[in-house]
């Protein structure tokens, strides 16, 4: 059926795999660096990186990713789904005002699991201490920033484009049959397409399935920027105080999870939590307004200069100096010292980057 699709061939795949086994440690267990490798040897092969240097293999997804390295795609979805609800999970009980062990929350409190165990697998998280107040204002924050809708209302209060898209379920015979793939959607402008996508039947509200052509597939709305993970994290306690970007990587997290879980949980899950904290906690003291400022200072740079890493690029450990991004981002955000790291493809100094976190901080509070 998928004859005319540009995969990647099963050897590479396995190549790349323990290429970046090999050269990788990731801030977190053994089974959360698993499934975050294998989400990015999907986004490896889909630009030609490493083992795939040369050769774009842009329809790769991540069941047959799954199935070359002989993992039951099933299993992974299942195990992927699990780390998001432990996230909902801690959010529930911090809204109740309760502890993993079920007593109350205190000052001090950790980002632990039901099984008090870290979330995420992060190994620092046992040690860290929290707000949990703070990490559900910026769940809040982090799950709104992403919306399509919000980037546009942010463009239009602070006049700087950004980029924006979503994610859908795409019939992959109507792709090709349109002369279309997955890089020209995820890249290109499409805003203006999403109805006649619909009626063409190349966007469908079916979920993937083992038996039929349909992916989840990232389709890019208009061009700009982009946004960056980074600097929203830095910039979530700058902005708005204590455990603040501890709940804006969480909601990161959970962004880039779900993009690969099972078919009844593909939905845009770092939002709803975001929903159902404005809903159901009373002290969020949040509004769109704090959205749209942490959205327009985490706003890319079109010299790449604000970096916008992955999460495994957020949790690769710097062996030179024994930090990962996501620890040093969280220590500047504190204003506390971190180690010097060079962020993004650009490799751009961490010192560098945040002061241009702290600039757009002052400019968006004046």
């Amino acid at each position: 059926m998928h004859a005319h699709l540009s995969i990647a061939p099963a050897p590479l795949l396995l190549q790349e795999w323990k290429y970046l086994q090999s050269r990788e440690v990731l801030r977190t267990t053994w089974d959360v660096e698993e499934m975050i490798f294998m989400q990015s040897l999907a986004s490896r092969a889909h630009e030609g990186h490493g083992s795939f240097h040369g050769r774009r293999f842009v329809d790769t997804a991540e069941d047959g990713v799954a199935r070359a390295l002989h993992l039951d795609p099933v299993a992974v979805r299942q195990a992927r789904q699990r780390l998001i609800d432990e996230i909902a999970a801690y959010a529930r009980r911090a809204m109740r005002g309760e502890a993993p062990s079920g007593s109350r929350f205190v000052p001090g409190s950790r980002l632990l699991n039901d099984q008090e165990e870290p979330l995420l697998g992060i190994g620092f998280f046992r040690h860290m201490p929290v707000e949990p107040a703070d990490v559900l204002r910026g769940l809040y924050l982090g799950g709104m920033r992403d919306r399509p809708e919000t980037r546009v209302a942010t463009e239009r209060r602070y006049g700087d484009r950004i980029g924006a898209g979503g994610m859908f379920y795409v019939d992959r015979d109507v792709m090709r049959r349109m002369g279309l793939n997955g890089e020209r959607l995820a890249h290109g402008s499409h805003e203006h397409e999403i109805d006649r996508y619909r009626k063409e039947r190349l966007i469908v509200d079916q979920p993937p399935a083992g038996d039929h052509s349909i992916i989840y597939q990232y389709i890019r709305f208009h061009e700009g920027p982009g946004a960056s993970d980074d600097a929203a994290i830095v910039a979530g306690s700058l902005l708005f105080g204590g455990s603040v970007s501890a709940g804006v990587f969480l909601a990161d997290a959970i962004d880039t999870i779900e993009k690969y879980v099972p078919p009844e949980h593909q939905s845009d899950q770092d939002f709803d939590l975001a929903r159902e904290i404005e809903r159901d906690y009373p002290g969020l003291s949040l509004t769109l307004d704090d959205v749209y400022a942490l959205t327009h200072v985490a706003r890319g740079a079109k010299d790449d200069s604000v970096p916008d890493s992955s999460l495994r690029h957020m949790l690769r450990v710097d062996r030179k100096v024994d930090q990962c991004a996501l620890e040093a981002h969280l220590l500047a955000a504190a204003g506390q010292p971190s180690a010097p790291l060079s962020l993004g493809h650009r490799k751009v100094p961490s010192d560098q980057f945040y002061a241009e976190v702290k600039r757009r901080v002052k400019a968006v509070r004046q």
